[in-house]
């Protein structure tokens, strides 16, 4: 998996492709846990190039997502395609990041959870 990031004003931006390859979970922990570092407010995972989501990458957003949930920082999927949206159904409501069309969905959705984004 490739993870690129880009740190915007209030939030870190991870853009994932091809979920395939055996080293994928890895790559995204580590991304994931130096987007925690930023300090930044929010996260927000772009899916938009993501042919496939493994289950077994989707728990492991669903895991961050909740550590990230008790610090108040929100993690949220953008551009899920369909693949994803039916392995998201298939996990409970409540443990699952907030999904949105858009990046500036993201954003919105941010602000509405009181987490400042300009």
């Amino acid at each position: 998996m490739e993870v690129y990031r880009e740190i915007l004003p209030e939030s870190y931006l991870l853009i994932l492709t091809d979920d395939s390859q055996p080293t994928a979970r890895a790559q995204l922990s580590y991304a994931l846990r130096r987007a925690i570092r930023s300090g930044k407010p929010s996260i927000w995972i772009d899916c938009s190039h993501l042919r496939n989501l493994s289950f077994s990458t989707l728990r492991l957003l669903v895991r961050y997502y909740q550590r990230l949930r008790e610090r108040q920082i929100p993690l949220v999927l953008c551009h899920l395609g369909d693949s994803a949206h039916q392995l998201l159904a298939r996990l409970p409501t409540t443990s699952c990041p907030p999904v949105v069309p858009s990046l500036l969905d993201a954003e919105r959705y941010c602000r509405s959870q009181h987490v400042p984004v300009h």
